[in-house]
């Protein structure tokens, strides 16, 4: 009997699963194209980035360059969820949901716009808060329990420090919404916040580097082999 080494198994991927890691970081690099123009032509989107939401640019001139950008990020994101569900790494059903859910809400954000400032409060606009607390607050939950799943392979290590320091870096940036979000819609009160268009737009590009690090970290279980041990019998000799 003949033990075998541990041995790299063949990988054989469909064109379709090896354009998944493709498409998906060509989704994300179209709405980060997308993004950019909204903040450099004033012509298209008037605001203040300091000052102004992210989801004001919904009630502005270029509002279909922000809705295509939510949706490139949400299909990007579903190729990227069905890439790291295929190769193993994202195998909890907990985080699958998150990560599911992390895309419904980016296209729920785009479907349901937000209420003018000093509107009427609508539940259109109701919607469109709940949705964008889930959407600020999912993706990073993702990347910080993804991070700590995989903190020991030798294989993963350096995406998986990456993963959860992003996702940390992110959450700070998340209070000074859901905390005047808090009290303003479930207590009924009146928190003005600060800055908050920065604060945004801070977190918007903590989690874009998160999207990235994790469309690298697909791409790459991708073109790793993975392992398996192989177990040779021979008949014994007399």
């Amino acid at each position: 009997m003949n033990l075998g080494m541990l041995a790299p198994a063949p990988t054989h991927l469909s064109l379709r699963a090896r354009l998944l890691v493709p498409g998906a970081q060509a989704a994300f690099a179209a709405a980060v194209v997308l993004l950019a123009v909204l903040h450099l032509d004033r012509r298209l989107a008037p605001l203040d980035p300091v000052t102004a939401m992210l989801s004001d640019y919904a009630l502005v001139p270029g509002r279909w360059m922000w809705d295509g950008a939510l949706i490139l990020t949400s299909t990007g994101s579903a190729l990227l969820l069905v890439a790291l569900y295929r190769r193993g790494l994202l195998a909890n059903p907990a985080l699958v949901a998150a990560k599911a859910l992390w895309c419904v809400s980016l296209l729920t954000v785009a479907i349901f716009a937000k209420d003018p400032q000093g509107g009427a409060i609508t539940t259109t606009g109701k919607i469109h808060l709940y949705a964008s607390a889930v959407t600020c607050l999912s993706l990073p939950v993702v990347g910080w329990a993804l991070g700590r799943r995989h903190r020991d392979d030798p294989r993963w290590r350096r995406f998986a420090t990456w993963s959860r320091r992003l996702a940390l870096a992110a959450i700070p940036f998340y209070l000074p919404f859901i905390v005047p979000f808090a009290v303003n819609v479930v207590l009924g009160g009146h928190l003005p916040t600060v800055a908050t268009g920065l604060v945004e737009r801070l977190m918007m590009l903590l989690e874009i580097a998160l999207l990235a690090v994790l469309g690298v970290w697909a791409h790459r279980a991708a073109t790793t082999p993975t392992m398996r041990k192989s177990l040779s019998l021979s008949p014994a000799s007399h």
